[in-house]
């Protein structure tokens, strides 16, 4: 029985039971694996604080869930084991707040003004006294990564708050410590902000996080290299998106034969999030709002400035890789369950466009595969493109793919400045 015989089953899973069911059936595979899984039929208590659900269910609110439900439940052989041993199962969740560049100035904002809650919208503010009620783990990540190729853009390899950059982030990162250690009793009491740690010790953490993720730490590197060759790639594969979307009156299906080409030839890697999002792009702009800023003609930009919007829309499309990568290097402590706080609508409607089920883990290696409610193969099969999707798989194409990302990481990705190019011109 094959792993992908096994992610089937996953996604094609309603009940908790269905999932134990088939855990247990391909038990040569799920022995090295651990899965955190979503269902709405989970009749247990959720694992969210109390009162979050209701906000995650408002229309407005600034919290993103990775995952599809708030029902959220573990599997691996040893839980399962305690549980038909009829022991208690303690699960530890984490659930950790990513931020995005957006929220930390708002938090700066916040604690510079404590006196004038007017320097922030109503919703905001809200967002912020709700978590300083609530007990969660923020996590920088996101922040961190968003924001290393805009601050060592100019080409220095060091960080250093002499660049206008650089202090930019610092301070924002220095204000996050804060706002983690303020006094939550006397906040929730008596509504005054006090914080547990000193203003210097802030900053000795502030250094801290800078001269880890920042300064050789070869984890971070590692870690840093990763994200940026993700985010060149999916930067390149919007590019062909908005190549084809303008470049051509072709059907939606012809269009989408047309990318299936462009990540042969030009990307190597098949986003599947992407292609899934890009299809209902093309049968109907209006769906992806998102991919809705960029289009043609309007005010002139240079190529440069193109490629600038275009990146930062790419990290919107990094929100969920780097969410479920956190999952997957918290697993051997805890079960982490991220939101991701945003204020901004279209990335809310972005995520939502392909919806989490859940996340497999290896218990040994790096390995992880989320998989969402919707089956891909299917998906494609009934629009007509099956034969495009089962050729990526072939030995010959999957080979042909495989240089082509090599290329273009050993390149830097040269590549993003030729098709930047032909999209300026069809622009």
């Amino acid at each position: 029985m094959s792993l992908g015989n096994f992610l089937y089953s996953l996604i094609h899973s309603t009940e908790p039971f269905e999932y134990i069911s088939n855990w247990s059936r391909y038990d040569e595979i799920t022995k090295d694996y651990r899965l955190i899984a979503s269902s709405d039929k989970y009749n247990k208590s959720v694992v969210y604080p109390p009162g979050l659900v209701d906000i995650l269910n408002q229309n407005n609110t600034d919290f993103v869930p990775y995952f599809m439900s708030e029902k959220i439940f573990s599997i691996d052989t040893d839980i399962i084991t305690s549980m038909l041993s009829n022991s208690g199962v303690q699960i530890l969740y984490d659930h950790s707040i990513m931020l995005d560049t957006n929220y930390t100035s708002y938090i700066k904002r916040f604690l510079s003004g404590i006196e004038n809650s007017n320097l922030l919208e109503e919703s905001t503010f809200k967002t912020l006294d709700i978590l300083l009620k609530s007990n969660f783990n923020y996590d920088i990540t996101f922040y961190l990564l968003e924001n290393y190729m805009n601050i060592f853009s100019s080409g220095e390899n060091t960080f250093t708050v002499s660049n206008a950059k650089h202090l930019a982030l610092y301070e924002n990162l220095y204000y996050v410590e804060l706002f983690k250690n303020i006094n939550q009793e006397q906040y929730v009491d008596y509504n005054k902000v006090e914080f547990t740690i000193s203003k210097n010790e802030a900053k000795q953490n502030t250094d801290e996080i800078i001269s880890l993720f920042y300064n050789g730490n070869l984890i971070a590197n590692e870690v840093l290299s990763l994200f940026t060759n993700k985010h060149q790639s999916i930067t390149l594969l919007l590019i062909g998106i908005w190549q084809i979307q303008f470049g051509s009156n072709s059907s939606p299906k012809n269009k989408m034969k047309k990318l299936f080409e462009y990540v042969i030839n030009r990307v190597g890697i098949f986003y599947e999030r992407e292609m899934v999002i890009a299809f209902r792009y093309f049968e109907d702009r209006k769906s992806v709002s998102m991919l809705n800023k960029i289009n043609k003609g309007g005010k002139p930009i240079t190529s440069k400035e193109l490629l600038d919007k275009i990146g930062n829309i790419a990290w919107d499309f990094m929100v969920p890789r780097v969410m479920e990568f956190q999952i997957n290097a918290n697993k051997d402590s805890s079960h982490f369950i991220p939101l991701f706080l945003s204020h901004d609508k279209k990335l809310k409607e972005l995520i939502g466009l392909f919806n989490i089920k859940g996340i497999l883990m290896h218990r040994k290696t790096n390995e992880y595969i989320p998989f969402s409610d919707l089956d891909t193969t299917d998906f494609f099969d009934k629009k007509g493109l099956l034969d495009e999707l089962e050729t990526l798989k072939t030995v010959e194409i999957e080979a042909k793919r495989k240089k082509i990302r090599e290329k273009n990481i050993e390149t830097n990705f040269c590549s993003v400045i030729d098709e930047i190019r032909k999209l300026h011109e069809i622009l």
